[in-house]
């Protein structure tokens, strides 16, 4: 048996923890590193190859309860508020209706160019928590089209929800602008994640690798995991002439024969 064997560097009479665990992988650090960054340069490429950039553009709105409230007192109470945010949600539904869709692409006049379907995948409505604020969010490949679809949103939501809803209405806040840096993909965050589960992936196979290695690499191990004493080992013979071709066990330890020279060498 050759106790210079490559072991996995774990005692004998101890078993595997995460202590342990910790120290094998910090002795393969350089190789969980390799793997990160051999995953999140391929994520970079992928994302910048294959993913197609898009844009977002927002418009929000501001819901009221009562068109007259604030006209004849110019006072909003508590009522009205939560009455607000009951109604956002509605709106929100409403916003995303075929209605206020087929008005939208009325407006752009661009009908023949893109259906109601295609628009619906391109917004999104939500709204802001505790508030009385609609958010609507367009994404394109084309940062000026998200600008004009929002825009188109801006000017035919109030006149549509009104119409619908017959109570309360909604007021831009906020209009919408044509973005200057895209939406996705996001490549630095995008690659940084590629990177952190590569360091997972091969630190997993790591400690798979070590947990199913069932090989006997010390004398020690056997009488550990069987209860049998060791009487004795085969030595390691580590011969690097390829001439020797006989080799013998003596009291001085393993001796090596050359044929061709006649002569013997001892292997301590």
């Amino acid at each position: 048996m050759n106790e210079n064997q490559k072991a996995p560097n774990i005692e004998s009479n101890s078993e595997i923890t995460l202590w342990v665990i910790t120290k094998a992988l910090l002795r393969r650090c350089h190789w969980l590193l390799l793997a990160g960054i051999v995953l999140g340069v391929g994520v970079y490429i992928a994302v910048t190859l294959l993913v197609t950039p898009t844009y977002e553009s927002e418009v929000s709105f501001y819901v009221y309860n009562s068109s007259n409230n604030t006209l004849q007192s110019g006072t909003i109470n508590n009522s009205d508020l939560q009455a607000a945010e009951s109604l956002a949600t509605t709106y929100s539904k409403i916003l995303a209706s075929n209605s206020v869709l087929d008005a939208v692409l009325k407006d752009m006049d661009t009908s023949s160019e893109l259906s109601r379907k295609e628009l619906s995948k391109m917004v999104s409505v939500s709204v802001v928590s505790n508030t009385q604020l609609l958010d609507v969010v367009v994404t394109t490949t084309d940062p000026e089209f998200s600008c004009k679809i929002a825009n188109s949103f801006a000017k035919v939501a109030p006149t549509e929800i009104v119409r619908i809803t017959k109570a309360g209405g909604v007021e831009v806040v906020d209009r919408p602008e044509v973005a200057t840096e895209k939406s996705s993909p996001r490549v630095v965050f995008d690659s940084a994640l590629g990177f952190i589960v590569g360091v997972i992936l091969a630190a997993i196979v790591f400690i798979m690798r070590m947990l199913s290695d069932t090989t006997i690499y010390l004398p020690e191990d056997i009488e550990r995991l069987t209860g049998v004493t060791v009487l004795g080992q085969i030595p390691d013979i580590n011969v690097t002439d390829g001439n020797y071709a006989y080799w013998t066990l003596t009291e001085g330890g393993a001796v090596c024969y050359d044929p061709k020279a006649g002569q013997a060498q001892s292997h301590q």
